[in-house]
């Protein structure tokens, strides 16, 4: 008869052995990451839509054939008009390409993303190249098991405004929380590749 001590000794060993067969196995079952860590350069941005001041939805799948620059801001961001001011002269940049567009989402609820628009006016919220949405869901829905993968307002904690992704034409990304410092260089990387280098901030 097997002692108790050979056969724990044996169910170890062979528990080791399999430990990372069956870890392996997991990961491949579930999300790599919770928010924006789930998340890789070179895979498929999930949907990408939010609700346009006038209440109609925009789906980012219309500016396919364009590399798209997502920002996404709070207005208790201490740096908001200070970061906002940094896109605008991307967008002063580079808006006129056929080839670039801007989508900014906010994390405010439906009254205080309209009193930003009105507050800014027609000619911010109204541009084409550079769309100002705000989220169609904070979360996903449990009772919508067929519901679209999107970047929610969730996967931004409270303090994590201002982030800054980019996708491709065919809306892979590109680049994944851009660090405020390297927003301007990082876009010129992909949208003017031999444009000489900036002076940092």
């Amino acid at each position: 008869m097997i002692s108790h001590a050979v056969y724990l000794g044996k169910l170890c060993l062979c528990l080791s052995l399999l430990y990372p067969a069956m870890l392996s196995a997991a990961e491949s079952a579930t999300p790599e990451g919770k928010g924006l860590k789930r998340f890789r350069v070179g895979q498929p941005a999930p949907r990408i839509e939010g609700f346009a001041s006038d209440g109609n939805v925009c789906d980012l799948k219309t500016n396919l054939g364009s590399v798209t620059l997502l920002t996404y801001w709070s207005l208790k961001d201490k740096n908001y008009e200070q970061n906002l001011r940094k896109v605008n002269r991307i967008f002063e940049k580079y808006g006129a390409r056929p080839d670039f567009k801007i989508v900014s989402f906010w994390v405010e609820d439906w009254p205080e993303y309209i009193a930003e628009m009105n507050r800014r006016g027609f000619d911010f919220y109204n541009s084409r190249p550079w769309w100002k949405l705000q989220f169609i869901a904070a979360k996903p829905d449990p009772q919508q098991k067929n519901e679209q993968d999107r970047i929610w307002s969730s996967d931004l904690p409270a303090g994590s405004t201002p982030v800054y992704l980019l996708v491709d034409k065919e809306h892979k990304f590109l680049a994944i929380d851009i660090p405020d410092r390297q927003l301007e260089k990082t876009l010129d990387k992909f949208l003017n590749p031999s444009a000489p280098k900036a002076n940092p901030e």
